[in-house]
């Protein structure tokens, strides 16, 4: 429709179009109306033509002119909607209910910004709450200078007895110079040296599983009394050690085993001796995958699987009163 319309407009209006066609002839028929009244009539026609191709020429430009301001502004309509759909997207609602969703936001904007005499009051609270973490944290910051050096003796004490002879246990309180911390001024780091001679590192950095094990074992010794976990896990705790040493791990984690549950993974007949319940752990090769079983032993079988422990596949009568003399003893 634009094109045609605005084609017959451009002919209408052009320098050889109809319109000046028509003035031309006007023109010409006017000087001769001048010599012959009796053109009058066909003067009178070709006037009224040239109005009227005026008029069409002034309609089509009105008609062209809105048509491109309709366009227009479904265009800009069809944006609108466009941002209005995203709207209710971005609000998790349908467009219908955005008016409602704007009102809400407008209270929570009058809310939170009161003013200044609410800015003046949240400074103020915030100023509150910072003094108030500070005394928290220096007095926090205090109790735990005087608890890690004796935390820190307390469990390298321990672990002397657990097998690993010249380590020591230190905790580290590194300093947080600015801002407010969840757990106050100090960052908490366990130090250990596992031999004499060394620089304390990082525990997480330098223990093997074995010594990480036994360190836990000494923590969770030592700090029995004042905290509570329900469950405790010690896997490879018996690495490296044997003997006389393994019955003291064994020891410990029976008296553990006071305050809470205590799962302890080892391949020492000692230690296994020890505990109140005794869980065999094995694995089979089945329907050609591999099949786990963990299976409860009682009193016999206890026996039985101690022995095996201390002396190999094949069980002897002395190695069952080994094992159960290791076992009546170690529950005494």
């Amino acid at each position: 429709i634009t094109e045609k319309t605005s084609n017959v407009l451009n002919q209408l209006e052009s320098d050889t179009g109809a319109n000046a066609q028509l003035l031309t002839l006007g023109s010409q028929l006017s000087d001769a109306l001048e010599m012959d009244d009796k053109l009058q009539v066909g003067f009178e026609l070709l006037s009224s033509a040239q109005v009227q191709t005026q008029e069409a020429v002034y309609e089509l430009t009105q008609y062209l002119s809105q048509l491109s301001t309709d366009e227009q502004s479904a265009q800009e309509m069809e944006e609108r909607i466009s941002e209005l759909y995203a709207l209710g997207r971005k609000h998790n609602c349908a467009i219908e209910e955005l008016i409602e969703v704007r009102e809400q936001l407008d209270l929570k904007l009058e809310e939170i910004g009161g003013g200044a005499n609410s800015i003046s009051e949240m400074t103020d609270q915030l100023d509150l709450l910072v003094k108030r973490y500070q005394d928290k944290a220096q007095k926090l910051s205090k109790d735990r200078q005087l608890k890690a050096i004796e935390l820190s003796q307390l469990v390298t004490e321990a672990m002397q007895v657990l097998g690993m002879p010249g380590s020591e246990f230190k905790i580290g309180l590194n300093e947080k110079l600015d801002g407010v911390h969840l757990n106050g001024h100090e960052a908490v780091e366990f130090l250990v040296k596992t031999n004499m001679g060394q620089d304390f590192k990082a525990l997480k950095k330098v223990a093997s599983g074995g010594e990480l094990s036994r360190i836990s074992l000494a923590i969770s010794v030592v700090s029995s009394d004042s905290e509570y976990t329900p469950t405790l896990i010690f896997d490879e705790v018996d690495v490296g050690i044997s003997g006389a040493v393994a019955e003291v791990v064994g020891r410990k984690l029976q008296e553990l085993a006071k305050h809470y549950q205590i799962i302890c993974i080892t391949h020492l007949a000692q230690v296994a001796s020890f505990g109140h319940q005794h869980l065999r752990v094995s694995k089979a090769q089945q329907d050609g995958g591999a099949q786990t079983t963990v299976e409860q032993l009682e009193d016999a079988q206890r026996i039985d699987e101690v022995a095996r422990i201390l002396g190999g596949a094949t069980i002897t009568d002395k190695a069952r009163v080994a094992a159960a003399e290791m076992i009546a003893s170690s529950q005494a």
